[in-house]
């Protein structure tokens, strides 16, 4: 277990998921299977933390009004108070004097993200929604049931929305008092899994990292998950763990639901009110080896290509990212960098938009990069911004357009960390 201090009392509880594999998806003859829940195929995870509970409204609280830091960039506005279920739109339980211990609901899976990344650059350590594999991994915690309880759940284990008639396709058929409660309840409420994880049914769906795909077919299979950095931001993204207003088999481990995530900071309609998240911290590197908590994310194990027509161009800053852990390769050219993207893996670019006396080259190599369907995050790293180009770079999907030194360590930081 590890402990991250948020600031104003509020605390967030990491657990150490052991390295391993396991069967991922469902069996055809498990009650309530959905077709994008197979093949079960193997996969391999390596170690990580996951949040003991989803991330609770003053959690979410405390770190949606954080003021920037020197060397710190919030990319987006976090509304600090975005849940439905506070106030006088929830009914107190007894014992319950407020509703900071409920998971927060209605935020975006963008919102999710950089609430990961403020932590990240907040503690130095690599902050992240999790994969799909490493979310049903650690929902499982060994087992291969329909629940980490066995086959079946009662409403005294999960807050779901409980079946008070039972037909073929009911799973509490054994309920003996099923329940509807038509609210979240506060986190950590329900027996715990066989590695301390909470709320893994039920409460709230919990956004992915994962891209929506209708099977297992293409993997992948160790533990990463499956993200095109070139797709559009509002893209469907995957959710686990079902909630308080499903019926049980839509809470079940393999229980894949795709959602569009909505780039309002505050939702106020539709089914978010069901949809939070919790976060994973990944080690230096994610090979499996042992590693200190207090050490997580002290480095990154990855390539970024930097392009640039003159190599004694910005030393420091190479230097800094190596500091990190960084492998950084150059290239001097549109080809030179369409030559080394051919020769091996590259997490990210950093390039000028000026090259050669070329003020659109750094567009022109996006572009290459675009059509020939790699999916690679590109900064353009500019001495003078002009509104025009970075307009456009944006159009085209580039990463950021920046022209700070401070701004690029954290830039390439967040992109790293979402890997």
């Amino acid at each position: 277990m590890f402990v991250e201090e948020l600031g104003d009392g509020a605390r967030l509880i990491m657990n150490r998921i052991p390295a391993g594999t396991f069967q991922m998806g469902s069996p055809e003859q498990e009650r309530g299977r959905i077709a994008n829940e197979g093949p079960v195929h193997e996969v391999r995870v390596a170690e990580f933390l996951i949040g003991q509970t989803p991330i609770t409204q003053a959690q979410w609280r405390v770190v949606a009004g954080w003021q920037e830091r020197p060397g710190e960039c919030w990319g987006r506005e976090l509304n600090p108070e975005p849940a439905k279920f506070q106030g006088e739109e929830a009914r107190l339980l007894s014992g319950e004097m407020n509703t900071n211990e409920r998971p927060v609901e209605r935020v975006s899976w963008l919102d999710a993200t950089e609430f990961c990344s403020r932590l990240s650059q907040r503690t130095k350590r690599n902050y992240t929604l999790p994969s799909e594999e490493q979310w049903e991994y650690a929902c499982r915690a060994g087992t291969s049931t329909a629940y980490y309880f066995g086959p079946i759940i009662c409403s005294d284990l999960a807050n779901f929305k409980g079946e008070k008639i039972a037909n073929e396709d009911s799973l509490d058929s054994s309920d003996p008092q099923p329940l509807e409660r038509e609210q979240t309840t506060p986190v950590g409420m329900f027996p715990a899994n066989a590695w301390g994880l909470h709320d893994m049914h039920g409460n709230v769906l919990e956004w992915c990292l994962d891209a929506v795909r209708s099977s297992y077919e293409d993997g992948p299979y160790d533990g990463s998950a499956l993200v095109d950095s070139q797709a559009l931001k509002e893209q469907q993204r995957i959710t686990r763990g079902g909630s308080w207003s499903m019926p049980p088999k839509f809470c079940r481990s393999a229980f894949r639901s795709p959602f569009r995530s909505p780039s309002k900071t505050n939702v106020t309609e539709g089914p978010f009110d069901d949809v939070g998240f919790r976060v994973v911290c990944l080690p230096k590197s994610v090979s499996g080896k042992k590693s200190n908590p207090q050490e997580l994310d002290r480095g990154f194990d990855a390539t970024v290509l930097w392009v640039d027509d003159n190599h004694d161009n910005n030393r420091s800053e190479r230097s800094e990212l190596e500091k990190l852990g960084i492998k950084v390769l150059q290239a001097g050219s549109t080809e030179e960098a369409l030559a080394v993207l051919l020769d091996q893996p590259i997490d990210a670019i950093i390039s000028d938009m000026l090259r050669h006396g070329r003020p659109r080259a750094g567009l022109e190599l996006l572009q290459e990069i675009k059509a020939r369907g790699r999916s690679i995050p590109v900064v353009f790293y500019v001495g003078v911004k002009r509104p025009e180009l970075e307009a456009e770079a944006m159009e085209l999907g580039a990463a950021a357009v920046i022209n700070q030194r401070d701004q690029l360590y954290v830039a390439v930081k967040s992109i790293l960390s979402r890997r």
